[in-house]
């Protein structure tokens, strides 16, 4: 697998990736915590996280095929400087004028925009980079980056937030994205533009959907191993503060632990999943992933001591981004590169409103009811991710999608 960092423009990638997820951690437990404080409202939180995802809804339409016509490597940089500029504007507010909610949505907003656009780039640029035999052990580095954020961006930004305030952690938040927009500068890339390209906006943009159209096995299989990805990023977005901060009263630095141990469990998925994929039919392998991390959330708010919780979600980390490197090849194998900002995008308006409904929804359950009830919802976006992986499994018409291949653009 680390066979592939020898690629100098992967491995320049995958630094400034990590540099900037590192940054990402920050200003997510930076934004989390600074609204609970200012607020106390885990529905508000909620509004916030889901309005994060709304500007991928609104610029869904032109995203993917900005993604498939553009440089992908400057693409990237683009986004880290405006992220940067984003950020940047939004410490010297808080600095000059204080917190205001007005500002923050304006910030969650625009950033909204920035990653939205920013995830999908850096995966259909991994698969524009490594041959087809390398997309699993590029799709675990990829994670890895990510994870290795996640941990050392919860773990420190809990940390930071907890002895220096929220503007200095947002501060370094800034300097992640300049940071990686440099490595990501500096890699070697020789971009392969298509000369002749009569496709008129429509027939561009339609691309995606007559592709899905003629896989509808596929369709299915994210449809619904999506929403394990959902959980993550929407309601438990929003429960894991409030379980730090309502069961365990840890605060900002149990939040830390918390997302730096689902980190840990994620990182060490990226070589445990390697093992088992080997040995493991991949519809058995995703069954026993959704199952466990669906299992760890009803576990996770009943355990007596937050290092307990902590191991919950060490497992969760483990067994959902394992089956998200398997979820990511099989995209991989299947979906040609040239289209794969088009598909992305369209899963991605799935994925983003499912996200703001998770998240409101979680929100509400909170504050309305407890901490359990929302964590039972959780478990509820894998479950249904499994029953997914059963309708795969029973159907001769789509139970080719876990086999790998690569297929024709319909």
């Amino acid at each position: 697998m680390l066979s592939i960092l020898s690629h100098r423009t992967f491995l320049l990638f995958f630094i400034g990736n990590t540099v900037s997820l590192v940054g990402f951690g920050f200003n997510l437990i930076g934004f989390s915590w600074i609204i609970l404080e200012e607020t106390g409202s885990e529905i508000l939180l909620g509004q916030i996280m889901a309005l994060a995802t709304l500007p991928g809804l609104l610029i869904s339409m032109f995203s993917g095929i900005i993604i498939d016509k553009m440089n992908r490597k400057w693409l990237l940089i683009i986004l880290d400087f405006f992220r940067m500029v984003v950020m940047g504007i939004f410490v010297l507010i808080l600095n000059q004028n204080g917190f205001s909610i007005t500002s923050l949505f304006c910030v969650v907003f625009f950033m909204g925009i920035g990653n939205s656009l920013f995830w999908p780039t850096a995966t259909a640029f991994v698969q524009e980079l490594v041959s087809e035999k390398d997309y699993f052990n590029a799709n675990a580095l990829l994670s890895a980056s990510y994870q290795v954020g996640s941990i050392l961006g919860a773990g420190l930004g809990g940390m930071v937030v907890h002895s220096y305030g929220v503007e200095f952690a947002l501060t370094v938040n800034v300097f992640t994205y300049f940071i990686s927009a440099l490595f990501i500068m500096g890699a070697p890339f020789i971009y392969k533009k298509e000369h002749k390209n009569t496709e008129r906006i429509f027939q561009a943009m339609s691309r995606g959907l007559v592709f899905l159209k003629y896989e509808k096995g596929l369709l299915v299989f994210g449809l619904t191993s999506i929403l394990a990805d959902v959980a993550i990023w929407g309601s438990l977005s929003v429960l894991t503060i409030s379980i730090s901060k309502n069961i365990f009263n840890a605060g900002s630095w149990g939040y830390g632990v918390l997302d730096g141990l689902y980190g840990v469990g994620a990182l060490a998925s990226t070589y445990i999943s390697g093992l088992f994929i080997k040995r493991i039919a991949k519809q058995y392998y995703l069954l026993s992933c959704f199952s466990l991390a669906g299992l760890m959330c009803v576990l996770a708010p009943l355990s007596p001591y937050l290092w307990l919780a902590g191991i919950t979600y060490l497992f969760m980390g483990l067994s959902n981004n394992s089956a998200r490197i398997a979820v990511r090849t099989v995209f991989m194998e299947i979906i040609p590169n040239e289209i794969m900002g088009r598909v992305q995008t369209l899963f991605g308006i799935y994925t983003r409103a499912m996200v703001i409904f998770s998240s409101l929804f979680a929100g509400y359950l909170v504050e309305t009811y407890s901490v359990f009830s929302g964590m039972i919802f959780s478990m509820s976006h894998f479950l249904t991710s499994t029953v997914g992986i059963f309708i795969i499994m029973g159907s001769v018409a789509y139970r080719k999608v876990l086999l790998p291949r690569k297929m024709e653009i319909k």
